[in-house]
């Protein structure tokens, strides 16, 4: 059995912590404590299929082409987050995008290479703590093909 989506989301996890001063790196846990600052939490997100729109009559076994939005948070606590958020930020989308393990993973999934990454942007959050707390949402796209079958 392979399911694309459980090996993406593990994939992001082990590359959110290889970011340069993350402490911890997780998957959808949200209680993070503060001695684990600097953090990178990798939420599952949405999925869609290009079934939505599609009136071929296509069998249900086939492959269709899947869309996931995992969302990935990135958290410093800092005299200036700002900066530290945007070192985070850049870390994180160079090595989401360059992982060669992460893009065949999504390339050999389809029979034409559809696969596809795709960073999509990213919104901030800084609230007032002992010191200031910066949180981002960095959000990707990642197209793949969906095989029943293999599931």
């Amino acid at each position: 059995m392979v399911d694309t989506r459980e090996d993406v989301l593990a994939r992001l996890v082990e590359i959110a912590a290889t970011i340069p001063n993350i402490k911890s790196a997780q998957r959808n846990n949200i209680d993070i404590s503060e001695d684990q600052l600097p953090f990178a939490v990798v939420l599952d997100g949405d999925e869609e299929t290009d079934d939505i729109d599609d009136r071929s009559m296509r069998p249900p076994h086939r492959p269709t082409l899947a869309r996931m939005t995992p969302q990935i948070v990135l958290a410093q606590q800092s005299a200036e987050p700002g900066s530290d958020l945007s070192t985070l930020r850049r870390e994180l989308i160079r090595r989401v995008l360059t992982d060669t393990e992460l893009n065949e993973q999504i390339v050999k999934t389809g029979r034409h290479g559809n696969g596809a990454i795709r960073y999509l942007g990213y919104e901030t959050d800084l609230g007032w703590g002992r010191l200031m707390l910066g949180r981002m949402v960095v959000r990707f796209m990642l197209k793949y093909s969906l095989k029943p079958e293999d599931l």
